[in-house]
């Protein structure tokens, strides 16, 4: 459609198509389903934790009885919430003269509305909201803390469980061990830190890309990569996930290897990076130990009731000057079996 040329004046100009410059919409971690929802009434999350040991009974003579029963530990882990506000404002200065190229071309007058302005910073606010908790919950399985840069809650589950993170190194790049025998132990350390509290579905691994490609390339792995890339080996793996079982999208390639799935994450969010260079973290899907939080705002009719994932509150002032919009998100990530997450490194 013709619209007035800036450059010369009385001829007109072809208004093209809009070009929108956005981030990549990250959400592997969410959309694979690890962590589950729960919605709390307060500020604090209670586990209750119940420690069970396995006993062997040892022989003694028929007149001893002194082999006692092991008691059950039980204790509750109290669980702080973070608090994430984002603020933003609408002003007249956001409407007045500001085109609306798609207005133009659907026979608006091609200026811009208080709604369409106010469904723009939502989206971006929404963005924002999404984004914070998928970094918080990759954060999580990156090295067992919150995400809460101002240390407003500091909370390390490996420091809570009194266990050690658990490190294997693949030695990818020296070619002379097979990267199998490191995903047998991944796979049986993983098992047996689950326990029998739940059964291990899938085990996935997201990658940085240097991992990925250390591991695709490995000369012991590298048959088999190209092999399951082919046609024929399509119906078991595709090694974009457009048609994966998890439902994600073409940012992530993926290669399913020794009963593991490695998805490569690379990309960042403010500067920071998802996966450390030449990292990869391990760890299993379809168990209840992988758990988000949320909590309520904190305002009058809302403190004390159940929690919802975001909240979004608008008011204009008296003098019809600005209208603010105040949004939060109150959410924790806990991971109540660290030790099932597992460190892989590229080494070698």
């Amino acid at each position: 459609m013709p619209i007035a040329n800036p450059f010369e004046l009385g001829r007109a100009a072809d208004r093209s198509e809009e070009i929108n410059i956005i981030p990549i919409r990250w959400g592997l971690v969410s959309s694979l389903g690890l962590f589950q929802h729960k919605y709390g009434t307060t500020k604090t999350a209670l586990v209750p934790r119940t420690t069970e040991e396995d006993v062997l009974i040892e022989d003694r003579n028929w007149n001893e009885r002194d082999n006692a029963m092991k008691g059950i530990e039980r204790d509750i882990l109290p669980l702080q919430i973070p608090h994430y506000p984002l603020d933003d404002a609408i002003t007249p200065q956001d409407l007045d003269g500001q085109i609306d190229w798609r207005s133009i071309t659907s026979g608006g007058n091609g200026l811009v509305t208080l709604d369409s302005v106010r469904a723009e910073k939502m989206e971006r606010i929404r963005r924002a909201h999404a984004n914070t908790l998928e970094f918080a919950r990759v954060q999580a399985l990156k090295d067992g803390t919150v995400f809460a840069p101002n240390g407003t809650v500091v909370t390390n589950y490996y420091d809570e469980f009194g266990v050690t993170r658990k490190v294997f190194d693949f030695e990818l790049n020296s070619h002379t061990e097979e990267p199998k025998t490191k995903v047998d132990g991944v796979l049986r350390h993983i098992r047996q830190a689950v326990g029998g509290a739940t059964m291990v579905g899938e085990v996935v691994a997201i990658c940085s890309p240097e991992f990925f490609s250390a591991l695709t390339t490995n000369s012991f792995v590298f048959e088999s990569y190209q092999y399951f890339n082919q046609p024929q080996g399509a119906g078991v793996l595709n090694q974009r996930l457009d048609d994966n079982p998890f439902g994600l999208n073409r940012y992530y390639q993926s290669f399913r290897y020794g009963g593991i799935t490695f998805i490569e994450l690379g990309g960042e969010i403010a500067g920071r990076k998802f996966v450390e260079d030449g990292e990869a973290y391990a760890f299993p899907l379809g168990t209840n130990l992988f758990r988000t939080y949320f909590a309520p705002a904190e305002r009058f009719g809302i403190v004390n009731t159940t929690a919802v994932e975001s909240y979004y509150f608008e008011h204009m002032d008296e003098k019809r000057s600005i209208i603010e919009i105040m949004t939060e998100t109150n959410f924790l990530n806990a991971l109540l079996c660290p030790d099932a997450v597992v460190t892989l490194e590229v080494g070698g």
